[in-house]
């Protein structure tokens, strides 16, 4: 019976997340918190500026640029992170963030909102904005070994989900209860959830500043092991090539040989009709749609969401052990 529950446990992942150091540990933390903040936010968003006076059209017009914004924003943040430090860039991010929700709890005007959600962080869809993901998940690989990344990465994408499950069921029930017991209006209330996305930003920011040196690209020792193999192919070099030619001026994808581009550009495709046909059916247009065409209370709603985004989570992990069987290509 023991040696079955320690080959689940191992088979699981969890010896892997529990073995892993604190960096990951830290990096999975604020995944849960951030999509916790996404899920509540998500939540009422649409509804919120309905009730703003908002109409359909603009609030399309509302997630649209906020999505253009994010776009833009994290491909300059992630491009230069590196060089920039990567909690320097997640810190910045987690300052956003916690702007963003003091804004939308001080301001009606529907100009203001949109400025603080395509220069800030605020997730109309409920899944990853900013340059978080893509930061935190090029640190995960660079802290874990090869042969552990499926577990740890199957563990950080489940984690992130029952961070959003999670606040969609809170967000929701704070909602009601505030309406129904304490007799706020639903604009007040909205305020309420906004304050605490704020708030969560500030706990993002504290668990980013507890990271150790060790989450930054190794340039120092990049360089030195450029150093000690230009020093000793030097000469042999000298014999072998003719007359000096000028260095090849560097672009951004200078490290990728032709084959690795090729399958870069699919996964793009892959990912963008992925990305394309979710947006068609958004975390905050189907709960917008619920509650108008069901007249469902946020508490119901969050208690809906929250269930079909446990289910989401639960399937990571079978995901992950059968990655280990057949590959990543043929599971996804």
């Amino acid at each position: 019976m023991i040696v079955a529950v320690a080959k689940l446990v191992d088979e699981l992942g969890l010896v892997t997340l529990w073995r892993s150091s604190l960096d990951v540990k830290l990096l999975c933390a604020q995944r849960f918190v951030r999509m916790f903040a996404y899920g509540g936010s998500t939540l009422i968003l649409a509804a919120y500026l309905s009730a703003l006076d908002t109409s359909d059209d603009r609030i399309g017009l509302f997630m649209t640029l906020t999505l253009v914004g994010d776009v833009a924003i994290s491909f300059f943040l992630t491009l230069f992170a590196d060089a920039m430090g990567r909690k320097a860039v997640l810190s910045f991010g987690s300052v956003l963030m916690a702007a963003s929700g003091v804004v939308f709890a001080l301001f009606e005007n529907y100009w203001i909102l949109l400025a603080a959600a395509v220069f800030g962080v605020i997730s109309p869809s409920g899944n990853e904005i900013g340059p978080f993901r893509a930061i935190e998940e090029s640190t995960l690989a660079h802290l874990t070994p090869l042969e552990l990344l499926s577990d740890v990465f199957a563990w950080y994408s489940l984690i992130g989900t029952a961070g959003t499950a999670l606040g969609l069921l809170v967000c929701g029930w704070i909602i009601d209860a505030l309406q129904s017991i304490h007799g706020w209006k639903f604009t007040p209330a909205c305020r309420v959830v906004f304050i605490t996305y704020a708030c969560v930003g500030v706990i993002k920011l504290a668990l980013t500043l507890g990271l150790s040196r060790g989450v930054e690209a190794e340039k120092e020792d990049q360089q030195e092991q450029q150093d000690e193999t230009r020093g000793l192919l030097e000469d042999q070099g000298a014999l072998e090539r003719g007359p000096e030619q000028s260095p090849k001026k560097k672009t951004l994808l200078a490290t990728l040989d032709r084959h690795i581009l090729s399958l870069v550009i699919r996964l793009f495709i892959l990912f963008g009709l992925d990305s394309f046909a979710s947006g068609l059916a958004s975390l905050s247009w189907m709960t917008y749609f619920f509650r108008g065409k069901f007249s469902l209370p946020e508490g119901q709603l969050g208690s809906i969401f929250f269930v079909s985004s446990i289910i989401a989570a639960a399937s990571m992990l079978v995901a992950s052990s059968i990655a280990k069987r057949i590959g990543n290509v043929k599971v996804r």
